[in-house]
């Protein structure tokens, strides 16, 4: 579990920001201060009420080996993601995640989720195959949920340290405010079903489209 939650694990995780480039040439993210309540208000409402209980229904899925099942939330959760940025960011690190598994961990799973892939049945979102690779890593849940929450701050954390003057402490210190929220988050997606799973947050939205037509941009998301 932790080989595939690592940094150096290469499914391209550091080319994207995830909106917060252009939330930053917003001037909304410019400081420590202002990236921790950006970490707190706009990204974790995401993770806890969206993200996490799609992880938890795709863990579940991939548990029961309902196929057909794991298709639907594959899709489902896909079309919930309104900018073409962030679907193509889930999509092409769930290809590069499910084909590093089939290398490095080979499982009939994974394998099979491949030929769904091949066959246009799932596209696949990095969210499914991440709860594949947890589930298949023996994983509790929990630890899963845990796992994914951790690696979304992390990731505009570290996306922080080249979009503004902050410096490895100061993201450091945002990084352990947004984890110490954790736990009630996962608390509170548990209790989230499939039809209430979802968050309204434009920001990140808004971020990502005019992100894809700037001018400059370090990060492809």
């Amino acid at each position: 579990m932790l080989q595939t939650v690592d940094p150096l694990f290469p499914i391209g995780s550091y080319a994207h920001s995830y909106g917060l480039e252009e939330v930053v040439a917003l001037g909304i993210v410019k400081n420590e201060t202002t990236l921790t309540q950006y970490l707190l208000e706009t990204l974790a409402p995401i993770i806890e009420q969206f993200e996490l209980p799609y992880l938890r229904f795709l863990y579940l899925a991939v548990n029961n080996q309902d196929h057909s099942l794991i298709e639907d939330l594959d899709a489902s959760f896909n079309a919930s993601i309104p900018s073409i940025e962030l679907r193509q960011a889930h999509a092409s690190q769930g290809r590069q995640r499910l084909r590093l598994l089939n290398t490095l961990k080979p499982n009939p799973h994974f394998e099979t989720l491949e030929a769904m892939r091949k066959e246009n049945t799932i596209i696949p979102t990095h969210l499914t195959i991440y709860a594949a690779d947890k589930f298949h890593c023996g994983t509790p849940l929990e630890a899963t949920l845990i796992s994914w929450a951790y690696q979304a701050f992390a990731a505009a954390a570290t996306a922080s340290l080249k979009l503004i003057r902050i410096g490895q402490e100061g993201a450091q210190r945002s990084l352990t405010t947004a984890l110490d929220q954790i736990p009630p988050m996962i608390e509170a997606s548990l209790l989230i079903d499939q039809d209430h799973a979802g968050c309204f947050n434009p920001l990140v939205d808004i971020a990502s489209n005019r992100h894809q037509k700037a001018f400059s941009r370090l990060f492809i998301s």
